[in-house]
């Protein structure tokens, strides 16, 4: 089983409530004022504080996931085996955040969080927007080393309904087809 396959079957059974967490913030942001004035950067910012409050309180109580506030951001570990983060996407498809010394601990395999067991999976849950910044248009568990994306998978929340096919009507044998001819274009006189 691969490392991607083990954190997928890990988090699996968490995957509308990491969506749902992600939607609410979103949702949030929406409804505030004035939102337009502020940078994609104070963006994320205040959008990532929405996150954290909304994860906190979601996953506050469950025996399978222990929050892990650390200063100003806040890791979750799943099940003692994975840890994520909740990060925006940046054009790679990976987060996007300034290098600091717990940042690189995060993101480098070879380097191991102070107090973590060693076989920790450490992930990013990423949300993209669309391209007028509108919407969340994806989230996915992303595992990177460093610059580099080295796997990602798609999570989807529970607003895609199924597609229900729909009955079409059988073609009455008794009635020929329908054929509408085409106007012919009319040409503009040119006046001589």
């Amino acid at each position: 089983m691969t490392e991607q396959d083990k954190v997928r079957s890990i988090l699996s059974d968490f995957e509308f409530r990491l969506h749902s967490i992600l939607q609410k913030a979103w949702a949030e942001w929406q409804e505030m004022p004035k939102k337009g004035v502020l940078s994609a950067r104070s963006r994320a910012s205040i959008i990532f504080d929405f996150i954290k409050r909304f994860a906190i309180e979601e996953f506050d109580g469950d025996e399978d996931i222990h929050a892990l506030p650390k200063g100003q951001t806040v890791k979750f570990l799943f099940q003692d085996q994975v840890l994520i983060r909740f990060k925006k996407a940046n054009a790679k498809g990976i987060g996007s955040n300034i290098e600091t010394q717990a940042v690189l601990e995060f993101v480098d395999p070879q380097l191991k969080i102070p107090d973590m067991l060693p076989e920790i999976f450490k992930v990013e849950v990423c949300y993209t927007l669309d391209k007028l910044a509108t919407k969340v248009e994806t989230v996915a568990v992303t595992k990177r080393d460093r610059h580099q994306k080295l796997w990602s998978y798609p999570i989807f929340g529970g607003e895609s309904g199924e597609v229900v096919p729909m009955p079409t009507r059988a073609p009455d044998p008794e009635m020929p087809p329908t054929v509408r001819p085409r106007k012919p274009a009319e040409k503009p006189e040119t006046g001589e």
